[in-house]
Order: structure tokens, then C-alpha cells, then sequence
């Protein structure tokens, strides 16, 4: 797909267009979609990548059944081509196929250009007779986009629109943006919405009854808290039939891919069939989801993440304050932090890059904060101008855990004295002091850490990383054996004690201890467990 912009050489590119279509070659089609959009200014704040070819031929031979068909964000036509050449191998006529059967928007009128251009080449007619493919903005338009096709659902929705997240500055919507799309999806645009996943929601709308869709989306779909409202509005307009994942770098080390495999029905499915990697291979069957649920425990065989059920009595809200800081808490820092040899005195910073499951680097490993790095970064309470932020200080001035993000496996250090300043985006658990071990070992144990990798697929910067909000650590179970968990509140102490030279025996040791309080079978949990945690690297066997 493209987004806005305009290409000097567009002639040239519509006259290979044309051949790749002439040939009925979606790959040579890719090339040429690529040649424009890596001329494009600024199309990393576009959401703008190319699908390659097989993928897309892949895509629509799961999902294409009957036309008419769409793609809403169509690029230089590469699904639309796959999907006419499909429409016209179960019969149709190419003619009948590209002049009536197809359709297309952009908001790029070079990439409309390419589409039309692409789709006679295979048909033998004129671009001018492909009046499907339109320049527009079917976020907003809707079906309206398509005149040709008014009143007309469709057999099938394809593609791959813009990934735009709001979490970086070159592809948040702007206001005017925002409110827009909240007028057009009042219950499905929230702070963090990807534009690709009101795509899902466009899509769902024009797909006539019995009609299938498949639009690729970033991972972050599957578990997003943001994109749970939009998961609930296909559930309830028809089934999840299938759910492809990449794992294969299909967009060159970029965002992490997955396409849900969508059709309109009133019928519920039972089964989603689990399709893998760059050729869509079967990969076997997951349960379907329910409601607004995260679809992560879907594909974690896939991820190789092992599926527990935890005997679980209560949850880590129970027994603690859970609290995340945010930007200004950061920011209200900046000026109060000096290194500990130079202050002489002041309480810790940590970031999350000195957190270690029980155990805090600090002082032993450099940290980075406000764009350089620190030995021992301390904090002046009294350097704090903003009094809110010097509150907060002050209130996480007692023993906690700080759990770090983007890591492979939870990863919760113990602060015993409550000295440490925690940095945003530390999630600060605070229990009362006679609970802290009890907890540390919960949160460090195997079973939470399968259990927060499941919540957080696709949500982390890469997959395999776990991401987990205040709210989602809040709701993390504690075991039921309470004399089991006893065993292992104490390990977690020992572990601490031993200040990062505990050893490889001790820590699985803990690990299973830990699955036998919630219940689970230690292996092959274990194994996960401990081929993710970073003291791999450094314990003695």
C-alpha cells in the first residue's frame, strides 16, 4: 500500500504496471510498487510498505472465495491483481473481472494510477475502464468511495493498510485527524488505536453476509488494550475463521505481522485454523476467542510460549498498590539527577535497564537517562520543582518491586529498604512489607511469566517481549498453595541475598518450586522459563 505523494516518473511506472499486469506477474507488480514507494518523502510517517507478492497471492487464496472484491489502501494493486487472476482460475471473465468486479481507493493518486494500470495490462482494456479504483479516504467515505458500487457488499476484503500507531510523534494523528475518526468510529478510537485496525472495522462493514476479509495488521492487534474494542467489533459481526503470524521477517525486521482471516456470518466458529511464516503454512488449531479477550493465547504455540492453566486464589491487586509513573514524572527528574560520587548523597534512580529478576544492577552497570549515560545516578529529592512529581517521589519512599517492560520474561526486582526512585515506565508493585518475598516470588515465578507473555504478544517492540501495563500486573494471579509459595518466598529472598551470583541450580530450583504452588507441571515451562531469563548467561552451573 501507499500513501499520499506524487512520483515524476509515474508515466514509466504505469507503463511496467501495465506489463507486470499484461503478464499476470504480482511480483513484478511488487517491484514496481516498491520503485514508487521508496520514492515517496516520509513514507516510514506514512505507514507506507510494500506487500511482497507471495504474500499477498497467499493471503487471497485463503480468503477470496467470490468477488466483488476490495482492497481499501490498494497501493500499485498487487492483492487486487492476485485476487482478479484468482476470480478469473474458478471462472470469470478477466474482462468482466477488472471492470467490475475489482475495487480499489487511495489516498495516493500515483498509486490509483498504478492499480488501473496494472489491472488492464491483465485484463486487455483500458485503465479508464477499471472504474473501481478510486482516490479516496475510505475511513472516512466508506462504501461511498466506490459509486460503481453502491448498496453492494462485498464477497471479499483484502490488503495491507497504513500501520500508523500513536505511540511515535511522525505517525500520531493530529487533532482534526482524530476527531474525524472518532466521528466516523465513535467506540473504537482510543489514545494508542492504530489506524490499521479501523481498516478491520471498514472491512467488516462492506463484506456482504458470507463474505471473508484479510488485512495484514501489526501484531500488536492480538493484545493491544487499545485494540480490544475493535477485536470485539468483529466478534460480533462474524467469525475469526483463521489467523495467519509472521515470524519470518516478512517486512524486513520491521513491525511484527499477522493477518486475521474474518468472515461475516451469524454462525460462530468453534476452531480458528493457525496459519505460519512467510507461506501461510498450517500450523494446526486454536480455540476460538470470546469477546474483547486478547487473541495472544491463540498463537502462543506458535511464539513457543507453553500454555498454563495456574490454580490461582486472588490476584496481585489483593496484596499490593500497583502504580506506573508517567511523562512528567520523567521529565520532573531531569534536573534533580547528578551522579552519586559527585552528590555525595541522594536516593537512586533505576531504570528499567537495571532491573534484574529479584535483583538491581545499580551502581554495577551503566544506565541511560535524559540522552547520556550514568555510573550511579542519585536523585535530590529537594531538587524537585514540581510538587506533584516530588509527592510521587515521596510516596514510593517505602519497600516495592519495580517490574521491568520489554523483556523476554518477567522480570521484577526487590527494593526491601524503599529507597530507589523509580523511572518511568517502571511499574512500582507495593505490598505491605510482611508480603514483599511472597510477591517478589509470584512475579518472578514461570507460570506468570507464561502467563504475561501470552497478554503481551505483539505488543512489545519485538516479539518474544513482554509489555505489560499497571493494570495487566494488577490482575496477575497468586498461587494457591499458600505452604508451597511459603518455599518459595523463601528461595526469592535467598536468590536476592545472593546479590546476582545465585546459582543455575538455585534458580531452577525456585522456578519449580514456584509452578508446583500454582499448580502447573514444571516442564516443559521450565525449560521456556529459563532459555529466556538473562541469569542464563551469567549463573555458576
Amino acid at each position: 500500500m501507499t500513501r499520499p505523494g506524487g512520483s515524476s516518473g509515474s508515466g514509466h511506472l504505469g507503463e511496467a504496471a501495465r506489463a507486470a499486469g499484461a503478464a499476470a506477474d504480482p511480483g513484478r507488480l511488487a517491484d514496481v510498487g516498491r520503485l514508487h514507494e521508496e520514492s515517496m518523502p516520509d513514507r516510514h510517517g506514512r505507514g507506507a510498505f510494500y506487500t511482497p507478492a507471495d504474500v499477498a497471492t497467499s493471503l487471497v487464496a485463503v480468503t477470496v472465495e467470490r468477488g466483488p472484491v476490495v482492497d481499501p489502501a490498494c497501493g500499485a494493486g498487487v492483492f487486487l491483481l492476485a485476487a482478479g487472476i484468482r476470480l478469473a482460475e474458478r471462472g470469470a471473465n478477466p474482462r468482466d473481472v477488472a471492470t467490475a468486479q475489482l475495487f480499489g481507493t487511495d489516498t495516493d493518486p500515483v498509486a490509483v494510477h498504478l492499480t488501473r494500470c496494472a489491472l488492464a495490462g491483465w485484463a486487455g482494456v483500458e485503465p479508464s475502464e477499471v472504474v473501481g479504483v478510486v482516490e479516496a479516504d475510505p475511513l472516512v467515505a466508506g462504501r461511498s468511495s466506490w459509486p460503481t458500487a453502491a448498496g453492494v457488499g462485498f464477497g471479499a476484503v483484502v490488503g495491507n493498510p497504513p500501520f500508523l500507531g500513536q505511540l511515535r510523534a511522525g505517525t500520531a494523528f493530529d487533532d482534526d485527524r482524530r476527531r474525524e475518526l472518532r466521528e466516523r468510529f465513535p467506540d473504537l478510537v482510543g489514545a494508542y488505536t492504530d489506524v490499521a485496525w479501523l481498516f478491520l472495522a471498514l472491512g467488516a462493514d462492506l463484506l456482504a453476509p458470507g463474505g471473508r476479509m484479510s488485512l495484514i495488521q501489526p501484531q500488536s492487534l492480538l493484545s493491544a488494550r487499545d485494540a480490544a474494542a475493535v477485536r470485539g467489533f468483529l466478534l460480533g459481526r462474524g467469525r475469526l475463521d483463521a489467523l495467519w503470524l509472521d515470524r519470518s521477517g516478512v517486512f524486513d525486521g520491521r513491525t511484527p505481522v499477522c493477518a486475521p482471516v474474518f468472515e461475516r456470518t451469524s454462525a460462530g466458529g468453534s476452531e480458528v485454523t493457525l496459519l505460519a511464516d512467510r507461506h501461510l503454512e498450517p500450523t494446526g488449531t486454536a480455540g476460538a476467542p470470546n469477546g474483547t479477550d486478547g487473541w495472544g493465547g491463540l498463537v502462543a504455540g506458535l511464539l513457543g510460549i507453553p500454555t498454563v492453566s495456574p490454580i490461582g486464589d486472588g490476584c496481585v491487586a489483593d496484596m499490593a498498590r500497583v502504580t506506573a509513573g508517567f511523562r512528567q514524572h520523567y521529565y520532573g527528574l531531569v534536573d534533580a539527577v547528578g551522579e552519586e560520587a559527585e552528590a555525595g548523597s541522594g536516593r537512586p534512580l533505576v531504570t528499567t535497564g537495571l532491573v534484574d529478576p529479584l535483583n538491581c544492577r545499580w551502581g554495577s552497570s551503566r544506565a541511560r537517562f535524559a540522552g547520556r549515560r550514568w555510573s550511579a545516578p542519585v536523585v535530590d529529592p529537594d531538587a524537585v520543582v514540581d510538587e506533584g512529581v516530588a509527592a510521587w517521589i515521596d510516596e514510593r519512599h517505602r519497600p516495592k518491586l519495580l517490574v521491568a517492560s520489554q523483556t523476554r520474561i518477567v522480570e521484577a526486582m526487590v527494593d526491601p529498604e524503599g529507597g530507589t526512585v523509580p523511572l518511568t515506565p517502571l511499574i512500582t508493585v507495593e505490598p505491605d512489607p510482611s508480603d514483599l518475598w511472597h510477591l517478589a516470588a509470584a512475579l518472578s515465578s514461570p507460570p506468570v511469566s507464561a502467563l504475561a507473555a501470552v497478554a503481551a504478544a505483539g505488543v512489545g517492540r519485538s516479539t518474544g517481549r513482554i509489555r505489560l501495563t499497571a493494570t495487566q500486573v494488577s490482575a496477575l494471579p497468586l498461587p494457591a498453595d499458600r505452604t508451597i509459595w511459603d518455599e518459595g518466598a523463601e528461595a526469592a529472598m535467598a536468590i536476592h541475598e545472593a546479590d546476582g551470583m545465585a546459582t543455575a541450580q538455585q534458580w531452577r530450583a525456585f522456578g519449580e518450586v514456584m509452578c508446583g504452588a500454582y499448580g502447573v507441571p514444571s516442564m516443559p515451562l521450565l525449560d521456556w522459563w529459563w532459555a529466556a531469563h538473562p541469569a542464563l548467561r551469567t549463573t555458576n552451573t
